[in-house]
């Protein structure tokens, strides 16, 4: 069991009343010669509540968002270039840092999801020691969980609900060629990770384990027990997808249709409901099309739609007919209204953009780019027509 521990923002006590806690608890102490402490020495105080100061509330400045996942127009969440995490409730050109308070040495923060307006978890990496922080209060309150073994990273971290979550911890290896996860889940929103999968993945004959031959794109689940893992094999030309019916303590290998005779890098499936999901993939040849792969029985099958060389990997569904993918051209984005058979080329961002960093739409008309030019710079970019033309936003973030 893991104990997570608790920061909170908030208003310290005042002076007056700490001296009357503290004077009031001696009184006790010295009446009862019992000590304050605990009888055998021991802390008892695991799950000790650490109220910090609030901070002093700083102007707002200018940010240069890394990833951004909106709830609605008015509410949603980002992370910085520079690793701080961020919430809105007014719109994407004001943001509150609400980056978790940690302490000395702060953790990089990085890999990130986010459910809804209150619920978000990240994680965060001091040397190979990893914690997952949770917030189900819109960032107020934070809590901390390290994971019980090292690693040298997440892959990425996939929440169906407030409490049922699955993740992927890089765990290292001898190897260059070789990448070895390890499986954790969590039935309590967090609070508790379990490693489901530990064994020796170099044997990678054992179909209900991951084999650590190949390179891992990410997990997802669809319901609380069926899951997949995604990735890419230079070594085998067949489809990366492993699938589970037993919320991750088994992997067995599923089946695709290749649409040629080039491997295929797959990406995490998403659903809309329980039937309908969306699988993409990236055809490793020269051409480096897309295919969007679709279900309409939970994953149990899945069927290609034709290759587009002009598309790339970084898409946005709202339900499983309607999407946008970054360009080819790297400043370009493509809708489709069919579930990816057929796409069409939308408005171009602005000058100087090369490349689309992040995607994503809530509704068929409303969504945001985040687009990075030449010298490193990035602009966050808003539709309200579905992708037809695009309005560069201004972002600032205050404490």
């Amino acid at each position: 069991m893991y104990t997570s521990r608790y920061r909170k923002r908030g208003p310290a006590r005042s002076r007056r009343l700490r001296l009357l806690f503290s004077a009031a608890l001696l009184a006790i102490c010295l009446l009862t010669l019992a000590g304050c402490g605990a009888s055998d020495g021991q802390n008892t105080d695991d799950n000790s509540v650490v109220v910090l100061p609030t901070p002093t509330p700083g102007p707002s400045q200018a940010v240069s968002l890394q990833t951004i996942h909106m709830i609605d127009d008015k509410t949603g969440w980002a992370v910085s270039q520079d690793g701080h995490v961020l919430h809105t409730t007014q719109g994407v050109a004001q943001w509150k840092d609400v980056t978790p308070s940690a302490g000395a040495p702060q953790p990089t923060f990085s890999n990130a999801t986010f459910l809804d307006a209150q619920n978000a978890w990240v994680a965060g990496q001091v040397n190979d020691k990893i914690s997952i922080w949770r917030t189900y209060t819109g960032g107020d309150l934070w809590l901390e969980t390290p994971l019980p073994v090292s690693g040298q990273g997440i892959v990425n971290i996939d929440f169906i609900d407030p409490m049922n979550g699955w993740l992927l911890l890089k765990s290292g290896s001898n190897k260059l060629t070789d990448e070895p996860v390890n499986v954790f889940s969590t039935t309590d929103g967090g609070n508790n990770w379990y490693q489901l999968d530990s064994p020796n993945q170099s044997n990678s004959s054992r179909l209900s384990t991951l084999p650590a031959t190949i390179e891992k794109t990410g997990i997802s689940f669809g319901t609380t027990t069926q899951g997949w893992v995604t990735g890419y094999s230079a070594e085998q030309n067949t489809p990366i997808l492993y699938t589970s019916a037993d919320a991750g303590y088994t992997w067995t290998p599923q089946t695709l249709k290749l649409p040629g005779k080039s491997a295929i890098r797959t990406f995490p499936p998403v659903f809309f409901g329980q039937n309908d999901g969306i699988l993409p993939a990236q055809i490793m040849d020269n051409s480096h099309a897309i295919v969007i792969y679709t279900t309409q029985d939970g994953g149990k099958t899945w069927s290609g739609n034709p290759a587009s060389p002009s598309i790339t990997s970084t898409v946005s569904f709202t339900d499983a007919s309607h999407g946008w993918s970054a360009g080819s051209d790297g400043s370009t984005i493509y809708s489709t209204s069919d579930g990816g058979k057929n796409w069409n080329r939308d408005a171009p961002l602005g000058k100087g953009v090369n490349k689309i960093v992040t995607l994503q739409f809530i509704s068929t008309s409303n969504g945001w780019v985040i687009g990075s030019a030449k010298d490193g710079s990035v602009q966050l970019y808003q539709s309200t027509d579905g992708g037809k033309s695009w309005t560069t936003i201004k972002t600032s973030a205050s404490s």
